[in-house]
C-alpha cells in the first residue's frame, strides 16, 4: 500500500520508515530539511514542505492508502507551542486531507502514555479508564485525540510509554549520563514506568495500519514487563558495563532546577529539557499502561525486553559515535 508519513526524520519516523520500505510499501515523507532525510531509504519519496504548508487551500497531496502522523514536539518554549504543534497542526492535516480528491483508508496518529496522565504505581491502565493529562503536552494530545474521533474517515490513536531505541535523541542524555557513572531519580518511591522497544513499536504500527474497520480507536503500546525508576538506572548500569551512581534529587531541588532551566532558555534560546511539563512527568506516581487491547484487535505481541532494548539503543549510539 502507499502511504504518507510526516515527522519521518524523526526517531520513530526513521525506523518506520524503514520497515515500510522493506516490507515493500510507498513511502512519501513529508520532509521540512532535506538534510535531514539523507538517511532515508532512497526508495521513499520526499514531499517538500512542513506542517504549515498543510493550510494551504491549493496543496495537494499525492493519493495513499494510510497516512501515519509522528509529527509533534515533545519540548517546546511554552504551552502554546505544545497546543499548536500536537493539536492544531493535526486538526489542520486532517483539513487538508478533507480537501484531497480521495481519502486515506485510516489515518494513525502517534499521541502518547501523557494523554492518559500517570497511572497509579501498581496497576497498568487500560483504555477503558479515563484520561487525566497533568501537563499541557499531554492535554494537546489528549484534544487531537478527541479530535480524530469525529473525523471523516477512520482513525487510531496509539499511545506509546517510553520508547528506547537507536537515534533517539530524548533517552540520549541518560546513557550519557550513565556512560558517565551517574543517574539521578527523584527522591521517594521510585516512578513506575511502561516502556516499549521502537521495532516493537514500529511493528504494532504496522499491524495498525492494516485495520480495514471504519471505527476509530485509541491503543496503548507497551512491552510486556514493566520497569520504575531505579531498575532502569541499573539496567542502563548493566548495558554499558559500569558502576552507576544514582543520585536521589528532592523534590524542591528538582522543582528550583525546572524554574531556572525554564528561565534560562527564554534568554538564551535553547531547547528546555527540564520544564514545567518535565517536572510534572518526572514527580508522577507512575506511568504504567496494558497494550493487551492492541494485542487482541491486531495479533501484535511485543518481544524486545528491557535490557534487549538498551542493549539496541547503545550499540546504536556508539555506532554513530553519539556517545
Amino acid at each position: 500500500m502507499k502511504v504518507f508519513v510526516t515527522g519521518a526524520t524523526g526517531f520513530i519516523g526513521f525506523h518506520l520508515c524503514q520497515r515500510l520500505v522493506a516490507d515493500g510499501h510507498s513511502v512519501v515523507a513529508l520532509v521540512r530539511d532535506p538534510k535531514k532525510a539523507t538517511d532515508l531509504p532512497s526508495a521513499v519519496e520526499r514531499f517538500q514542505g512542513d506542517l504549515g504548508r498543510l493550510d494551504a487551500p491549493e496543496l495537494v497531496l499525492p493519493a495513499c492508502d494510510v497516512v501515519i502522523h509522528l509529527a509533534g514536539v515533545v519540548s517546546a518554549q511554552n504551552p502554546d507551542e505544545y497546543h499548536a504543534t500536537n493539536f492544531e497542526a493535526v486538526k489542520g492535516l486532517v483539513r487538508c486531507l478533507e480537501r484531497q480528491s480521495w481519502r486515506p483508508r485510516r489515518m494513525l496518529f502517534a499521541s502518547s502514555l501523557a494523554a492518559a496522565g500517570p497511572s497509579m504505581a501498581a496497576r497498568r491502565m487500560t483504555e477503558a479508564d479515563p484520561s487525566a493529562p497533568v501537563e499541557p503536552y499531554g492535554r494537546a494530545k489528549l484534544d487531537a485525540e478527541a479530535f480524530l474521533a469525529g473525523a471523516p474517515f477512520p482513525t487510531t490513536s496509539f499511545r506509546p510509554a517510553i520508547v528506547f531505541g537507536p537515534r533517539d535523541t530524548a533517552t540520549l542524555s541518560f546513557f550519557k549520563m550513565a556512560k558517565q557513572g551517574w543517574g539521578f531519580r527523584v527522591a521517594g518511591q521510585p516512578q513506575a514506568l511502561s516502556f516499549i522497544d521502537v521495532d516493537d513499536l514500529v511493528s504494532g504500527i504496522v499491524a495498525m495500519m492494516d485495520d480495514t474497520s471504519a471505527a476509530h480507536h485509541v491503543y496503548f503500546v507497551s512491552a510486556l514487563e514493566d520497569t520504575d525508576s531505579a531498575q532502569l538506572w541499573k539496567a542502563l548500569a548493566e548495558v554499558i558495563g559500569r558502576r552507576v551512581r544514582i543520585v536521589a534529587v528532592p523534590r524542591a531541588v528538582l522543582r528550583i532546577a525546572s524554574l531556572l532551566s525554564t528561565g534560562l532558555s527564554k534568554v538564551f534560546r535553547f531547547r528546555n529539557q527540564l520544564d514545567g511539563k518535565q517536572y510534572t512527568q518526572l514527580t508522577a506516581p507512575a506511568f504504567l499502561c496494558s497494550s493487551d487491547a492492541l494485542q487482541k484487535a491486531h495479533a501484535w505481541r511485543p518481544r524486545v525486553g528491557l535490557s534487549a532494548s538498551l542493549g539496541k539503543a547503545w550499540a546504536g549510539y556508539r555506532e554513530s559515535g553519539w556517545v
